[in-house]
């Protein structure tokens, strides 16, 4: 039985305000709660991983400035991560937030595709209800049958090739994923690690604005990406898919495909075309019709052109880094080519590029599937920005962690990049632990790069320093010179520590009750002269005028519906504040 630990989390851990409205309102799938929790293949019964329960630890905050979500890949499941997310929960302790599960071709139709979602009639997607919570990291999970079975046997009557459906249909998967752990943690943006095709499924929701969410935005930091076949893959050609599991007529294989066996022509999917099956276009296999739809995009409409997902334009401002795989020092993974997976072959303009870190090992077939156990490289991969502009925006006075990996240089210190706001005038204390190199420079730079103050080196382990800051946006640098591969192993612990005027303090120490509330917040002896709720997700709900001369203000959240609600409260001459509360 894997190992689980044991905690809970109920709320989010810090106020965010974005200037949109997101949709809330899930409608899942029902199933049996057992189908959840184990998996059932004839006689056969897996426990499951999942997060930890629910009956421990009353609260939980994460010490990652982003939560992370694991894709898998083609014919795959959410447990080719354990490995890896089983070294985090020990390593690092780590806590596992839960998995979101998708059936992506609902309806058992093949011959058709679409990108609705139960429960609209004939929705080829299906997201079922799962144990989710607060936590470090999540993972999807697109191999479920009808009824929300985990890795159903091909001869069972719910198997639906989920796990071999559409890219496109992947995509929007990836997309209420992103929206349920951005709810869930409070967080504005996520990291997404991927192997193989989910790397392409993460593509495919970036690189199309019409699937992002409601804001407009991504809400993607950083996109880690294991053998994705940037260029496609045909090594499931030529009839021999089946003997691995595959169906070579399913929409995944006919998206994946680097070229038609028989008609010669570049992959539809990956660099454009006519959505369109005869001879001398998608004539892949010896029988008729090669795959059972074309319909790329799933919307409904087939023989359109369609541009090709490394024709279309990709976000600069994302953290790209790939782990490629090498079969006995040659140049493929034994299913996806070196050239395929280097991101940085298909946009050789990225502002910055792709970072490359490879995984080598002898083997008589391929090492392509064992990469999401790799960790050693995928920690390299998920290793903290190092241009400001990619910076991963924290808050301070709240503790992160963050590690020293040996990047594409090994003879390059690591630089990790942190932004943060400043809205007051303060003194800001900066304080790390925990440094495993000998010798960490820190520094401060403003919005344009410009260095505030002088660079700090660490002493021994540690490294503090203090810094008067006006209003603005700041970066926080760390460079660990001369990592070393055992680095990772051990983060390093960091805080920004900020002293307000004391009439900012004041402001900020204030006490109300109760929370969480059925009814109203009460407030004692504070004569706030306004107050604004928001919803979870930055929603301006309502404002209200507090001026009065009672002892005991209070805001009724009674017409509310349950969830969590911020409210900025305003004083005379003063900052205001904004406190988190939970209507039950």
């Amino acid at each position: 039985m894997k190992k689980i630990t044991y905690y809970i989390c109920f709320c989010a851990f810090f106020v965010f305000q974005w200037n949109y409205a997101q949709n809330t309102n899930d409608s899942f799938k029902p199933r049996r709660k057992e189908l959840e929790l184990y998996q059932y293949r004839g006689d056969s019964i897996t426990i499951l991983k999942a997060p930890p329960s629910t009956t421990a630890i009353t609260s939980f905050d994460s010490k990652l400035p982003y939560p992370i979500i694991f894709i898998h890949g083609l014919d795959s499941n959410s447990e080719t991560w354990n490995t890896t997310t089983n070294y985090l929960d020990t390593q690092f302790q780590f806590t596992y937030g839960g998995r979101f599960d998708f059936c992506l071709n609902d309806d058992g139709n093949n011959t058709i595709a679409n990108k609705n979602f139960y429960p609209t009639a004939g929705a080829d997607i299906a997201a079922f209800e799962t144990s989710i919570q607060n936590g470090d990291y999540y993972t999807i999970n697109f191999d479920v049958g009808t009824d929300g079975s985990y890795s159903p046997s091909s001869s069972s009557s719910v198997f639906a090739l989920s796990n071999q459906a559409a890219i496109a249909k992947q995509a929007m998967a990836v997309r209420k994923t992103i929206e349920r752990v951005m709810q869930i943690t409070g967080r504005d943006k996520v990291v997404l690690v991927t192997h193989s095709m989910g790397g392409l499924a993460a593509r495919e929701y970036i690189q199309n604005s019409f699937d992002w969410q409601t804001d407009g935005n991504h809400h993607v930091a950083k996109l880690a990406m294991a053998g994705t076949p940037h260029g496609g893959s045909n090594t499931s050609g030529f009839g021999l898919g089946f003997l691995i599991g595959m169906d070579e007529s399913s929409e995944a294989i006919r998206d994946l495909r680097t070229s038609y066996y028989y008609s010669g022509e570049p992959g539809r999917y990956l660099f454009g075309g006519v959505e369109i099956e005869n001879n001398t276009n998608m004539n892949d296999n010896s029988y008729t019709p090669d795959f059972y739809n074309v319909d790329m995009n799933c919307n409904g409409i087939i023989n359109e052109n369609i541009i090709g997902l490394n024709q279309r334009p990709i976000d600069n401002l994302i953290d790209y880094s790939s782990v490629i795989g090498e079969k006995n020092g040659g140049t493929t993974d034994g299913v996806v080519d070196a050239t395929s997976s280097n991101l940085n072959l298909f946009y050789p303009t990225l502002t910055y590029p792709n970072k490359l870190f490879y995984y080598s090992a002898i083997a008589v077939t391929e090492v392509h599937t064992d990469l999401p156990s790799q960790y050693y490289q995928l920690m390299q991969a998920m290793d903290e920005p190092n241009f400001k502009e990619l910076g991963y925006k924290i808050i301070t006075n709240k503790p992160y962690i963050g590690f020293t990996t040996i990047q594409e240089n090994p003879s390059v210190a690591d630089d990790d990049f942190y932004k943060f706001d400043i809205t007051n005038n303060v003194s800001a204390t900066v304080s790390v632990s925990s440094i495993v190199t000998n010798q960490m420079i820190a520094s401060l730079v403003d919005s344009n790069g410009n260095l505030i103050g002088t660079t700090y080196n660490n002493t021994a382990a540690t490294l503090n320093f203090t810094q008067n800051l006006t209003p603005g946006s700041y970066y926080l640098k760390l460079s660990s010179m001369n990592p070393t591969s055992n680095n990772y192993k051990t983060p390093y612990q960091f805080i920004i520590n900020t002293s307000l005027s004391n009439a900012d303090y004041a402001l900020n120490s204030i006490s109300f009750y109760p929370n969480p509330t059925l009814n109203s917040v009460y407030f004692e002896n504070q004569n706030f002269n306004k107050a604004t709720v928001y919803s979870f997700v930055g929603q301006k709900l309502e404002e209200i005028d507090l001026n009065s001369t009672d002892s005991l203000q209070n805001i009724s959240i009674a017409n509310y519906a349950k969830g969590i609600y911020f409210i900025s409260l305003e004083k005379e001459n003063q900052h205001p504040i904004q406190i988190k509360v939970i209507k039950e």
